[in-house]
């Protein structure tokens, strides 16, 4: 990281389908934030929306010909944002999206490339799947997105680190489960695994994960900020709604790469040929069975 960053995160719970009163709410904490000394207001997926939108989702796309497209930029003149929306792309279809803004500008969208479609999740059937996993240069350094189903592969993560990402700015609307002690299990779960990507390649994850009830799901929050070590420098409690403000720290960052060097040693070469081995055995085992040529009597 060239410099630290502070850093808001909302846990909030956005009005569906109702762009303009979440454009509202979103610029009145980003003012608040800023004010504060923030430098980054960082909100969940999808957050300019709400997430159960079933065939509201062409209604509520965004693209730079929208008429609210201008106020979404000028969201980051305060600070810069990540926010979370609905994107038509320029091929026409619709995109699970996240944007870092920087001074009134998109400096990048990032098209969730993991779309849930199972139990009820149902994503694949409205959202298109990004095809690239990209990292971006942010005014402080190096940053990639994880987006909620996104969270539980490894290789997104592992490909963001390996291209430079030391911040690894991470969104969810994830529902509740398993209520234990006040909190849920399931989130226990997310603490974890992005505790353990935090240590495992030394980078920054602020992750903000959604509240609120919503056409069936109930969302539990538990929104933290990830340190290099693995710790938490900050967290939200469940089901509330709540804000919280750390620093990004980048001689944190450099004391736990120097700790922690391993990430940096990787053989590349080797997990390309082994993917490439399961790349070409998967495609075997799709095509199908070509009866052998039989000479005729």
């Amino acid at each position: 990281m060239r410099r630290s960053v502070t850093i808001r995160v909302v846990q909030h719970r956005p009005v569906l389908g109702d762009l303009e009163a979440n454009l509202a709410d979103h610029r009145a904490r980003i003012e608040a934030a800023a004010e504060d000394g923030a430098d980054l207001v960082h909100f969940t997926e999808l957050s300019l929306t709400g997430y159960a939108l079933g065939d509201l989702v062409d209604a509520v796309a965004l693209d730079p010909a929208h008429p609210l497209w201008p106020e979404v930029l000028a969201l980051s003149e305060p600070a810069d944002v990540v926010v979370g929306f609905i994107e038509r792309g320029e091929d026409g279809f619709l995109y699970n999206a996240a944007a870092y803004l920087h001074a009134g500008r998109a400096l990048h969208v990032h098209r969730k490339v993991y779309l849930p479609t199972y139990g009820a999740f149902q994503e694949g059937r409205f959202f298109s799947p990004g095809r690239s996993l990209d990292v971006f240069d942010a005014p402080w350094g190096c940053a990639a997105f994880l987006v909620c189903e996104e969270c539980w592969h490894p290789s997104v993560a592992h490909a963001a680190v390996m291209q430079g990402a030391e911040v690894l700015l991470a969104t969810a609307n994830a529902p509740g489960r398993g209520p234990v002690d006040g909190g849920w299990a399931s989130h226990r779960g997310w603490r974890e695994i992005l505790s353990t990507y935090a240590r495992v390649y030394a980078v920054w994850i602020p992750f903000a994960s959604r509240v609120g009830f919503e056409e069936g799901f109930i969302y539990g929050g538990g929104s933290a900020v990830v340190a290099p070590d693995g710790s938490l420098a900050a967290e939200a409690d469940f089901l509330e709604p709540a804000e919280l403000t750390a620093v990004l720290d980048a001689a944190a960052l450099r004391r736990a790469r120097v700790a922690n060097p391993a990430h940096g040693i990787e053989r590349h070469e080797l997990l390309i040929a082994a993917l490439q081995r399961v790349r070409t055995a998967a495609g075997e085992a799709a095509s199908p069975a070509v009866a052998p040529e039989v000479e005729a009597p």
